[in-house]
């Protein structure tokens, strides 16, 4: 998760976007868009300093986990 963590937050820093950190069962990543995957959790969007903001309510696909 920490991989997942900085490599948000550096991208963020970069490009400007909006960054989320997702899981995928007991995976995590992050993403700028995730309506791009459709079989995950959203934990929480990501600043440009490595701290996560977690979402109102975990968000999950519709299809399930």
């Amino acid at each position: 998760m920490a991989d997942a963590i900085k490599e948000a937050a550096r991208v963020r820093r970069e490009y400007g976007w909006n960054t989320y950190l997702i899981k995928f069962r007991n995976y995590y990543s992050y993403t700028f868009d995730p309506t791009l995957f459709p079989n995950f959790e959203i934990i929480g969007e990501v600043n440009e300093e490595g701290s996560v903001f977690p979402a109102d309510k975990r968000k999950k696909s519709i299809f399930g986990s």
